[in-house]
């Protein structure tokens, strides 16, 4: 008998589609070309074709995949360092003034009232009363707050007799400084008490 061929037989298989299939089927059409007339599909073949293609997009991402750009370090501004202070000398201090101190302007004043040179007076009797201001919290005498308190007012006296050009005045208060002075001494200064 004449076994003519369908269609589909004669141009490879199912719907001119594919060759045999691997693995082949249980039915009659499974040596001429994996032909599934019985219902039945090649299934393994095409879960490992899938497979093949999945592997290959994911393979092909992977190596087509561009790096992105590394990011730049963020910017940080330079460590400022402050400018050096200049060198720098520490200004002069006028020395403590003394008993001496004193006892010069003292000796200064009564020149100038004995010349009558009331200006030079004048000026000599103001350089006294900063010196004794700045002398007046360390001196100390047998009755210091007795001799402060007349060397004060002695002081004031002498300037106003200077003013009023009064020479006896003035002289006579020289006198009294000079006498009041030479009972003062400078108490020693105490140093930062530990504690």
């Amino acid at each position: 008998m004449d076994d003519r061929l369908s269609p589909d037989d004669r141009a490879g298989g199912n719907g001119g589609g594919q060759g045999f299939a691997a693995g082949g089927g249980s039915d009659n059409n499974a040596g001429r070309g994996g032909n599934s007339r019985g219902g039945r599909v090649n299934t393994s073949a095409w879960i490992i074709g899938a497979l093949v293609v999945i592997i290959a997009v994911f393979a092909g991402l992977r190596y087509a995949r561009v790096p992105a750009p590394p990011r730049p370090a963020p910017t940080r501004p330079a460590p400022t360092k402050p400018a050096p202070a200049p060198p720098t000398r520490p200004a002069p201090t006028a020395p403590a003034a003394t008993t001496t101190d004193l006892e010069r302007d003292l000796t200064r004043v009564e020149e100038a009232v004995r010349r009558k040179d009331w200006a030079a007076a004048d000026r000599e009797s103001a350089k006294l009363r900063t010196t004794w201001e700045s002398l007046r919290p360390r001196v100390t005498s047998t009755n210091t707050t007795k001799d402060v308190s007349t060397f004060d007012a002695r002081v004031d006296k002498l300037r106003a007799d200077i003013k009023a050009k009064n020479e006896a005045g003035a002289k006579a208060d020289v006198t009294e400084l000079k006498s009041i002075a030479r009972r003062f001494k400078i108490a020693p200064t105490r140093g930062p008490t530990s504690g």
